[in-house]
Parts: C-alpha cells; sequence; structure tokens
C-alpha cells in the first residue's frame, strides 16, 4: 500500500461507446497520484483493445483482462490489483468531475477517516444534467457509534419518521474508501448475479467495521441513463431476486447484530425497487392478463405484505401513501391502475 496513492477501479463490459468519455474523466484529475485500473471483465466489443491502447498512452493505466462474471467479481479484481491507500469504484458508462479525487482525498484525509461519500448527478440520453443530488446531513463527519445509529440508516433510505432526506446513496460509486479498512476485513463484494443492489448488501458489511465516515456535500459523479443500464431491462424474476435481496439484507443485519431502525429502513430500498418492477412489468409487451397476474403476485406475496404492514406511511406523499395502502389491503385492481398511471 502506497501512501497518497489512490485506486480507481473501472470494471468494463459491453461499454465501447462510452468507455474513452469515462477514461478521459479519470485521466485528467486534478489529483495526479492515482493508478487507473481498467478490468475487463471478458467484454465482446471493442472494449479490450481501447483498454489496451489506454495503457500504452498512460503509464498510470493497468489492465486486466479476466473471463467474464459480472460487475461485483470485476471490483473485487481491482480490490485484488490495488496499490493504493484510498480505493474508488466508478462504472464505466459515467464519468467524474475534475477535482473528484483532489477533494475527496483531502476530506477523508483532513479526519482520517474510513470512507468519504459524497454525491452525484443524473445525466440524460442527450448529455443533459437533469437532477444534482449532494448530500445534506446534520454533520460532515461522524464517528464511533454515530456511524451506525445515524449515518448508516439516513444511507439506506430517507426518515420516514420525520421526513428528512440526507441525499446520501448507498453506492459503490458514491464513495472513497481506505484500502486498510477493506484488507483489515478481507472485504468483497458479493455478486450481482446472486443478489441484486449487490453494492448495498457488501456495504452493510463493511460498516460494521467503519470508525469514520466524513461526507464531502458535493456532486462530483455523473450517472449516465443509458440502453446498457442493467435498472432499465425488464426480466420475469425480478421481484423475486428483489426479495430475496430483502431477505438477504435482513438477515445480514441480524447477523451483524444492527440495530432494529437499520433493518426497518430497509423496507424503503426494497418497496422502491418492488415498484420500479411492477412499472417494468405494466410497459412491457406481455398480455393485460398476464400483467394483472404478476402484479396481484407480487402484491399478495408475503414478504411484501409483512414490509408494507410494518412501513410508516405518515412522510409519504399522497399518490405513494394510496399506492401503498392498494397493496397493504391487497385492492390488486388499484394497485394496477395506479402503477400504469406512474409508468
Amino acid at each position: 500500500m502506497e501512501v497518497g496513492l489512490v485506486s480507481v477501479v473501472l470494471p468494463i463490459y459491453n461499454v465501447e461507446k462510452y468507455l474513452n468519455r469515462c477514461i478521459e474523466s479519470v485521466v485528467r484529475q486534478t489529483y495526479k497520484k492515482i493508478e487507473i485500473i481498467l478490468v475487463d471483465d471478458g467484454s465482446p466489443d471493442g472494449c479490450p483493445q481501447k483498454c489496451d491502447d489506454w495503457a500504452k498512452r498512460d503509464g498510470r493505466i493497468k489492465v486486466v483482462h479476466k473471463k467474464n462474471a459480472g460487475l461485483g467479481y470485476a471490483r473485487n479484481t481491482g480490490i485484488e490489483n490495488a496499490s493504493g491507500e484510498y480505493i474508488c469504484f466508478f462504472d464505466s458508462d459515467d464519468y467524474i468531475a475534475d477535482d473528484t479525487i483532489e477533494k475527496a482525498y483531502e476530506a477523508v484525509k483532513k479526519e482520517n477517516a474510513d470512507i468519504g461519500i459524497f454525491g452525484f448527478s443524473t445525466v440524460d440520453k442527450n448529455g443533459n444534467v437533469t437532477n444534482v443530488i449532494a448530500p445534506k446531513t446534520k454533520c460532515q463527519k461522524y464517528v464511533g457509534e454515530k456511524v451506525l445509529a445515524s449515518f448508516l440508516p439516513d444511507l439506506i433510505s430517507w426518515n420516514p419518521d420525520n421526513g428528512v432526506v440526507t441525499d446520501l446513496r448507498m453506492s459503490a460509486w458514491t464513495a472513497l474508501y481506505s484500502m486498510e479498512l477493506i484488507r483489515r476485513n478481507s472485504w468483497r463484494f458479493v455478486s450481482e448475479r446472486e443478489i441484486i443492489s449487490e453494492d448495498v448488501y457488501s456495504l452493510l458489511d463493511l460498516y460494521r467495521d467503519v470508525k469514520t465516515v466524513v461526507v464531502i456535500p458535493e456532486a462530483f459523479y455523473f450517472y449516465c441513463e443509458n440502453e446498457t443500464s442493467l435498472t432499465h431491462s425488464y426480466k420475469k424474476d425480478r421481484y423475486n431476486r428483489i426479495r430475496h435481496f430483502y431477505e438477504a439484507c435482513i438477515d445480514k443485519c441480524n447477523q451483524l447484530e444492527y440495530s432494529k431502525e437499520v433493518k426497518r429502513r430497509m423496507a424503503y430500498p426494497f418497496t422502491a425497487n418492488s415498484i420500479a418492477a411492477m412499472k417494468m412489468i405494466v410497459i412491457s409487451g406481455l398480455s393485460n392478463t398476464e400483467k394483472k397476474k404478476m402484479i396481484s403476485d407480487i402484491v399478495n406475496d408475503e414478504t411484501m405484505q409483512n414490509v408494507v404492514h410494518q412501513m410508516n406511511l405518515k412522510r409519504e406523499s399522497i399518490t405513494r401513501k394510496i399506492l401503498f395502502l392498494s397493496i397493504k389491503y391487497k385492492m390488486t385492481g388499484l394497485c394496477y391502475c395506479l402503477i400504469k398511471a406512474k409508468a
């Protein structure tokens, strides 16, 4: 581990159209002491050659070509090849602001933090920034017990009791991580082929040993909407995978002896993902009969019912409150109509 060096891991698969944009944003960072690890995850397009070409142009770039195994394992390959004091993971169809590493590294070093969290902007298919989401927390540093008692619940979701939204995102790509923390815990990502939203599940494991988190109230990362996004593709087993993710996260929380509040907050990413899945069902090419049957199966699912019966709906918008009540009381027809209107 080299003090002052930041490892930037870019997992790469089938992103030939966007790869140069991403790598260019990393290469031109104002903080120069970086190593850029391009993990070619068996990409079938022109990405492997592009990676090799970039390595010839910049000595800070190293390329690892590997058999395809998915995003989570590609990030793990990056960890195993990293020499930095800190490490970050960016998706190769997105890009970052020029001062991302400089400001994030400065913040974590100043506070001797295990993790530095920052925000992101969403970018539409035409390259226009549509939303800027920067963290809005009471504190810019969380230490000791406050990490699990206060920061982690807010990282998972907004607070349904008081309506406070911190605009934190529990994602691999909005943070800078201490390599000492990762090595001390032999921490790795789970595969998204095993658990959907693999970064949320994996980060639950990492936070058990986090002593200090620093929050940088700026949006450095640019999350780009495009056709390669896994979240935009419809698959019939999607809800089953979302349910498995939620149940696995609750099991992980129990194993790590996390608080009831941490477990309670997990309901909100679960329901958000489930609603997104229902929207994809509604706009799919299935027949109306099939769509209504699938929506009904989700609404009547035991895990879904257990979750919505425990949720605090007081701070929800009128539309979402009606939707959740229609799920809670198994009013599948109304639920279908509301989802269709939203989609």
